[in-house]
């Protein structure tokens, strides 16, 4: 039935609507606080776009972390998964880039317009469709041809439920409190020389930081 609706444009909206304003009011009702911003703070003033990476069973509401000048600009999919999350996002005042399944230059032409703008991009590495805490896009492809590197963010609340979805996505509950935890240093893409050590290297710091996170509770 929810399949069936999501296919029409009309009920896409009105269902991104009601994720907003439930988004709206868990953001507004919890208390949030943020560790080591300094760290994303002190690499900004460089002036240079960065990658975020979040695995995507925490994306819900995690955006809600960026409290920094440049534009943060979460890459979505054209499928209906991924228009609503672009629909919800761009109410929250984002700007997502699209990725469109047959034609796979557009991407790359709007993601540099964006780094050459001084955005920072926003990516679950294990989306669209996962296996869960598995890197399937080629994030290292992407920080070579654009001299990007990378910040690691987690995110969590101390009231949530899951959903039955492939990643078990947890979605925040009101009055809540909520902790974005970025990682302890920004890993630079140039140190790597192949993409299999980049993924090890990313997947042991998001499953780390994510572990990390739970001390502050």
């Amino acid at each position: 039935m929810l399949k069936r609706l999501s296919k029409n444009n009309f009920f896409l909206n009105i269902f991104a609507n009601l994720v907003f304003l439930s988004l709206w009011i868990i953001k507004n009702t919890s208390k949030w606080d943020g560790v080591n911003e300094e760290i994303i703070e002190k690499e900004l003033i460089k002036k240079k776009s960065l990658i975020v990476l979040i695995w995507h069973h925490q994306l819900m509401g995690s955006t809600f972390s960026w409290k920094f000048k440049p534009k943060l600009r979460p890459i979505a999919t054209s499928h209906r998964d991924g228009q609503l999350s672009t629909l919800v996002q761009k109410k929250f005042g984002l700007d997502p880039l699209l990725r469109k399944k047959n034609n796979p230059t557009y991407l790359i032409k709007n993601i540099s317009k964006a780094v050459k703008n001084g955005d920072c991009i926003y990516i679950t590495p294990d989306a669209p469709h996962g296996p869960p805490k598995k890197i399937n896009t080629s994030i290292f492809k992407l920080c070579q041809k654009f001299n990007l590197n990378i910040a690691i963010l987690s995110f969590h609340t101390n009231k949530y439920f899951r959903i039955n979805s492939w990643d078990k996505l947890k979605i925040p509950l009101p009055f809540s409190k909520g902790i974005y935890l970025w990682g302890n240093e920004i890993i630079q893409s140039k140190d790597f020389e192949n993409e299999i050590d980049f993924n090890k290297k990313i997947s042991n710091e998001l499953n780390k930081n994510y572990e990390k996170i739970y001390d502050y509770f």
